[in-house]
């Protein structure tokens, strides 16, 4: 069972968010795809594991852990009777060699070591064993799920710790042959408990390279049409309903200024003051959490994701058309159902 969701890491969202109004420079561009990259490739990989089935193994995915002194991040931990297995996710393409110690691609060194960052974490796990006096071993594989991968030479001795796309379907069977009852709850509940946030100061934007406005949802335009209760964009042709604009702009200003509190007057002039103060107001006390402090009220950001965050508030504007944002419970859900099922049938 999965314990834990997936989610784009505090970096990856704050690029992401940067771009839509900030010009990113060379550097910035690089690692925002480098993010993309690696979040589509730990998409791919619990997409088969889904497929495949993980049955009752506890399996926790993007996590960060408190050990002792020592804090540990793990693309995907998997827990069963006496045994703890760490996978290193890994979405390269290309030509790639590991021999004396060193990754190549395409004959030139790179700076990442998987084989260096599974065992640092695998080691720190080990320290759990002090800590809590159970005694469970420890698995670990580099999973590489990019079928555009050329892996070789190496030199390596242990080639199973290397999974490839071909033959990971086969790596999660196998993966069944672990049980899990008593001893594997014990550890998951142990894991579980030693969850941390991510450790490390989250990124802040300088305001004075930040555009401030009602943007496009898709094309990040500011050239938008405002309407009463929608955004339109005549450069894509998109057209995001007001609700989900003032939600979309309260989550990117806690973003960019993590430090800053979310107010209705903040998100007003981060708006560029486009959109009534009032109609802000109604809506982000229907998503957001008000902490009552005097002049110093503020909302509380529970969710960074625009989706999550539509869906826990019952999210259901009647001009809301792109399925993505149309929930279940929706009023045209079901509308919505009917068409997909009808365009099936007629393919």
């Amino acid at each position: 069972m999965f314990v834990t969701e997936r989610n784009r890491s505090r970096n990856h969202i704050y690029l992401e968010v940067r771009k839509s109004r900030a010009e990113l420079d060379r550097k910035e561009e690089r690692s925002l795809e480098w993010y993309r990259s690696g979040y589509e490739g730990e998409q791919e990989y619990d997409a088969v594991l889904d497929a495949v089935g993980h049955g009752p193994l506890y399996v926790f995915r993007d996590i960060w852990l408190g050990v002792q002194d020592s804090k540990v991040q793990l693309d995907t931990l998997i827990v069963a009777d006496n045994i703890m297995i760490v996978n290193e996710i890994k979405n390269y393409s290309g030509n790639y060699s590991y021999e004396e110690g060193v990754w190549k691609v395409r004959g030139h060194q790179i700076s990442e070591d998987p084989v260096s960052q599974i065992s640092v974490a695998a080691n720190k796990l080990l320290k759990l064993r002090y800590d809590t006096g159970i005694h469970f071993e420890i698995q670990k594989e580099i999973v590489f799920v990019n079928p555009y991968m050329i892996f070789g030479p190496t030199d390596y001795k242990n080639v199973n710790l290397f999974v490839m796309r071909n033959r990971l379907k086969q790596y999660f069977r196998s993966l069944h042959n672990n049980t899990s009852g008593r001893s594997a709850k014990v550890l998951a509940e142990e894991i579980a408990g030693r969850i941390i946030e991510n450790p490390h100061p989250a990124p802040k934007a300088d305001k004075g390279r930040i555009k401030f406005g009602v943007n496009c949802c898709k094309c990040s335009s500011f050239a938008v049409l405002m309407k009463r209760f929608c955004v339109e964009c005549p450069a894509c042709g998109y057209v995001e309903p007001v609700e989900r604009s003032v939600v979309r702009a309260a989550i990117e200003f806690s973003v960019l200024f993590p430090e800053e509190k979310v107010t209705r007057g903040g998100i007003y002039e981060f708006l560029g003051k486009k959109i009534d103060s009032q109609k802000i107001q109604r809506r982000m006390r229907q998503y957001f959490p008000l902490i009552f402090k005097g002049n110093h009220s503020h909302y509380k950001m529970v969710h960074k994701d625009v989706g999550e965050c539509l869906s826990a508030g019952n999210y259901a504007s009647y001009y809301e058309h792109d399925p993505d944002f149309i929930f279940e419970g929706h009023p045209r859900y079901h509308k919505l159902k009917g068409v997909n099922r009808n365009y099936m049938r007629e393919k």
